[in-house]
């Protein structure tokens, strides 16, 4: 009898009280809220580097195209009949991918052979997991005057550029598919979608991922690189403020490509 007690309350002391249970599920419930966090942020780290890689092949396709065309860089549009690019095509197909429209994206994608690195996995926008995540910037792109009026745009020659490690050739920034006119083109690196500013939508931990004319990618925080740059273009312009990439050239012709230091 004498062990038949002993055992039992030997029994019952290897069991949890209610305090012990509830102080073992505090003690996880802090390091959840410590990891979850932690876990997160190395996921957005990911994709951050997921997109960097992309801008990278991007930049690789379209160095490419470069030697293949004679040191120009893509052209963001080319219209069919020749339509003047800087015209939005009919609004049925403006914003989806149209034989009558060779956007930048289309016109290497002979290179680049796979159309998920169009795709940033971090796009806040509606469409994103579809969407063209980047866009090439309009300094890059040599307006030409037509002899019947009116203007059109070409890629520019890329030595023509004076500090290429400077000048931002895609940013991001999308909510349309690949090969749409849509979102092509982009004036301003605050730009997110469809022409539509918005300066507090960054992508990636209040930043965005560039390439650059030499072919680097890197982040940058929102207020600093890209996102500083002033241009000296028309004044007039709503997107002729930091992080303006408009206008073709040097400042000092009216135009916002960064200059060498």
């Amino acid at each position: 009898m004498h062990r038949s007690v002993r055992s039992l309350t030997s029994h019952r002391r290897r069991g949890f009280t209610l305090v012990e249970l509830l102080t073992v599920i505090g003690i996880i419930a802090v390091l959840v809220a410590i990891l979850f966090p932690v876990l997160g942020r190395a996921r957005s780290s990911a994709r951050k580097a997921r997109c960097l890689s992309n801008l990278q092949q991007l930049g690789t396709a379209i160095e490419t195209y470069v030697q293949d065309n004679h040191g120009f860089l893509p052209p963001w549009s080319i219209t069919h009949p020749g339509i003047n690019p800087w015209t939005a095509p009919p609004d049925a197909i403006k914003n989806v991918a149209d034989p009558s429209v060779a956007t930048w994206d289309t016109s290497i994608m002979s290179y680049l052979r796979n159309v998920d690195l169009l795709v940033c996995p971090d796009n806040p926008n509606s469409d994103a997991r579809s969407a063209r995540s980047y866009a090439i910037t309009q300094y890059t792109q040599r307006p030409m005057a037509l002899p019947s009026g009116g203007i059109i745009a070409i890629g520019g020659f890329r030595d023509d550029i004076p500090a290429p490690q400077l000048t931002v050739l895609l940013f991001e920034k999308g909510n349309n598919e690949p090969g749409a006119w849509g979102d092509a083109l982009g004036q301003n690196v605050y730009q997110f979608a469809d022409e539509t500013p918005d300066t507090d939508q960054m992508w990636h931990f209040n930043g965005k991922n560039f390439l650059y004319v030499d072919y680097h990618a890197e982040w940058s925080g929102k207020g600093s690189g890209p996102f500083a740059n002033v241009g000296a273009g028309d004044t007039t312009d709503v997107w002729d403020g930091p992080g303006t990439c408009e206008d073709w050239g040097r400042p000092t012709d009216g135009g916002d490509w960064p200059m060498p230091d």
